[in-house]
């Protein structure tokens, strides 16, 4: 693809941060394939050693941009992650990704088997618990689809892990390439993270996948792309010229195979320090966890009702106290306007509206009406128009739900 952009850079020296998981391959990928420079960009990219670390770099300008995961925006404009340093975004990378892996002894204890599902694996943890058992789980940062889902997940198997069933669950945050050796000292019992981390603990005898992240929440966002509210709204040539570069490197990635030589240049460029056949592996799914789905077409778009969701999370698990305004939000939040203005640039699909019915399953977005996918493995929803009813069908009374969302 030859990208003649409209966009004139305010600045050209980008330097932007990822973390070491498969799904940075967008941004290795665009830098490449040079398609950072077609847009006028020199761009360095950093590798992070943990989220928290990355969320302050971007927070105090040490990074222009970053691989984000996609509740960390909501998080910081909110103010719930304390650093309350305003963010955007303008782009999804990847739709899921992640795993739920338990130590290979706990799962033979439990009785785990593949082809469990979702709710069943769930179920089997509840009885362990409600027996007395305790378990520590470990997931990469507070504000993450990876704590999120991990409750999500618990709560299939009857756990309420934000009030009776507390005591018996205890979370911890880890990065994402110390989650093995965690497993392995018997640190935790299991973990929720990207490839290729369940993969490892599987070859390495420590770990059972128990279920991919995407059958919890099929078409949520797992990372997206990051910037501060600051930087964008000083640089707005330069956030889209970003993002188109990155928006053309996703079309590529998902438009053509390009395993072998993605699986090199993530391994030479010595981002992932596992052997080169098991990336491949993972990125043709042969993998023992689920590879990312990058997030190219419509699913690039940062959907506000899928940012809501986010929200909502941080408010049922009291990361957050306070009333919300969910609407002023994720309209803080969204950068609609420059994704617009780089997909159209592209000659990508624009999207119709800013917000679907998530959970609904196959829901219209697209301009021309063309539908994605989003579906709970609940069956519940969560209407834009009426977040409250979401977390009123979690066990909120009414009127302390809509006093949350009404801010």
């Amino acid at each position: 693809m030859n990208l003649v952009l409209p966009f004139r850079p305010e600045i050209a020296h980008l330097t932007i941060g990822y973390m070491p998981l498969l799904d940075s391959a967008p941004l290795l990928w665009a830098a490449h394939r040079g398609y950072f420079r077609a847009a006028g960009l020199d761009v360095e990219l950093v590798g992070e050693v943990s989220w928290a670390s990355l969320r302050d770099r971007l927070a105090y300008g040490a990074l222009d941009a970053a691989q984000c995961l996609a509740p960390m925006p909501v998080a910081a404009t909110l103010g719930a992650d304390h650093v309350g340093v305003p963010m955007v975004t303008g782009l999804c990378l990847s739709r899921g990704g992640s795993a739920i892996t338990l130590s290979r002894t706990i799962a033979d204890r439990l009785g785990m088997t593949t082809g469990m599902s979702a709710t069943e694996s769930a179920t089997a943890v509840a009885r362990y618990v409600r027996g007395g058992a305790c378990l520590r789980l470990a997931h990469v940062f507070p504000f993450s689809m990876h704590h999120y889902l991990l409750r999500e997940w618990l709560s299939r198997g009857g756990l309420d892990v934000t009030g009776s069933d507390s005591g018996s669950i205890e979370f911890l945050v880890a990065p994402p390439p110390q989650m093995v050796r965690l497993l392995e000292s018997g640190a935790v019992d299991g973990f929720c993270v990207g490839e290729p981390w369940n993969t490892a603990a599987v070859k390495g005898g420590l770990g059972f996948v128990v279920t991919p992240t995407s059958a919890i929440w099929d078409g949520g966002a797992d990372k997206v792309l990051g910037v501060t509210r600051e930087w964008a709204q000083q640089f707005p040539n330069t956030h889209r010229a970003l993002l188109a570069a990155v928006m053309a490197a996703l079309d590529e990635l998902e438009g053509r195979d390009v395993t072998s030589e993605l699986t090199m240049l993530l391994h030479h460029a010595k981002v992932l320090a596992v052997p080169e056949a098991w990336i491949e592996a993972v990125l043709r799914g042969q993998g023992t966890g689920i590879p990312p789905r990058f997030a190219s077409g419509l699913h690039a778009f940062p959907r506000r009702s899928q940012l809501m969701w986010c929200a909502l999370q941080m408010l049922h698990c009291r990361q957050w106290n306070g009333p919300v305004s969910l609407s002023s939000l994720t309209a803080a939040v969204c950068d609609v306007s420059a994704y617009c203005d780089a997909a159209g640039v592209l000659g990508f699909p624009q999207p119709a509206v800013d917000s679907v019915r998530e959970g609904a399953g196959l829901v219209a977005l697209g301009a021309d009406g063309a539908a994605i996918e989003s579906r709970f493995i609940d069956g519940s929803e969560l209407d834009p128009a009426d977040p409250a009813a979401y977390l009123a069908a979690r066990g909120w009374h009414p009127e302390a739900a809509h006093s949350a969302v009404a801010g």
